[in-house]
């Protein structure tokens, strides 16, 4: 740390014009961030791309080495994928007025969080690939996906990712954002991201327990996957949209060599199947969306 401060200093004095021009950008790039934010707070943007009965997925695009690399968002279009929706994705405004992703429109109107919009979509659609499950295979899929998403998505992508390794998130973010961009998304980021793992109560544990945790959620997932190809039977349902977002972005979101990706490949090969075979049949073009240049 010592040696941090001492380069800064000494870069400050022999270029004292630079650092004001660059600590200026700075307060600059920041203000004009947090006026965007207010301004932007109660308003949603509607698409251009909208048609009457096409859905609009708003949300960011993908990175260099997934798709999205939000959970939740990767659940939403794997689910429309499935369901055999049509839908274009808008990349200008990803945010809603709760400044959450993914939202969508459709015929003017507006809806937010995925597990709302793909219970909407599915009534919208009449969709009907969980038509076959039964009562207590919905109670199942509804604990599986609860848990995931409030409690092992915390433990195996924010923590590692934003604490951890947020070098490579930083790294694999599409060229159109600058390296002044990805700094400042560092430097404001972080600090939200701790504060708010440690009211979820992650970031008041322990390395070794939210490995423990992560490791544990991975182990149940694995043993309710066994040797069926999807989490309930022989049919892909809406849960598997929703456990692909997670196992999905370890395998492809994190650092290969990162303890979650590591732990879900030595560990628990049939997950790892399970991804592979989700990314097989719904996503054949993944390759083609990561290389692009957004």
């Amino acid at each position: 740390m010592a040696s941090y401060v001492t380069q800064i200093i000494e870069i400050t004095r022999n270029h004292p014009v630079g650092v004001t021009v660059a600590v200026i950008s700075c307060i600059a790039s920041v203000a004009t961030y947090f006026g965007f934010l207010r301004r932007n707070q109660c308003k949603v943007h509607m698409s251009a791309l909208a048609k009457p009965g096409l859905v609009v997925l708003h949300a960011m695009g993908p990175t260099r080495t997934i798709v999205n690399s939000s959970p939740f968002v990767l659940k939403l279009q794997t689910f429309l994928r499935m369901a055999n929706i049509e839908f274009v994705h808008d990349l200008k405004h990803p945010f809603d007025r709760k400044h959450k992703m993914p939202w969508i429109e459709l015929d003017g109107k507006v809806y937010s969080d995925s597990t709302f919009i793909i219970e909407f979509l599915t009534k919208r659609f009449n969709v009907k690939i969980d038509n076959h499950l039964d009562d207590k295979q919905k109670a199942l899929a509804r604990v599986i996906s609860k848990t995931i998403e409030e409690n092992t998505f915390w433990a195996v992508i924010v923590y590692h990712r934003f604490i951890e390794d947020f070098e490579f998130f930083r790294l694999s973010m599409p060229e159109k954002f600058t390296w002044f961009f990805r700094l400042v998304y560092k430097i404001f980021t972080i600090p939200y991201i701790k504060r708010t793992l440690y009211g979820q109560g992650i970031g008041r544990r322990s390395l070794e327990e939210i490995q423990h945790i992560a490791r544990s959620d991975m182990m149940a997932l694995s043993t309710l996957l066994g040797d069926k190809p999807f989490f309930l039977g022989n049919k892909p349902t809406t849960l598997d949209a929703c456990v692909f977002g997670i196992i999905g972005n370890v395998l492809h979101g994190i650092r290969e060599d990162g303890w979650p990706n590591k732990m879900v490949k030595d560990e628990f090969p049939n997950l790892v199947a399970f991804s592979n075979r989700m990314k097989e049949r719904y996503w054949p073009d993944w390759e083609k969306i990561i290389t692009k240049k957004s």
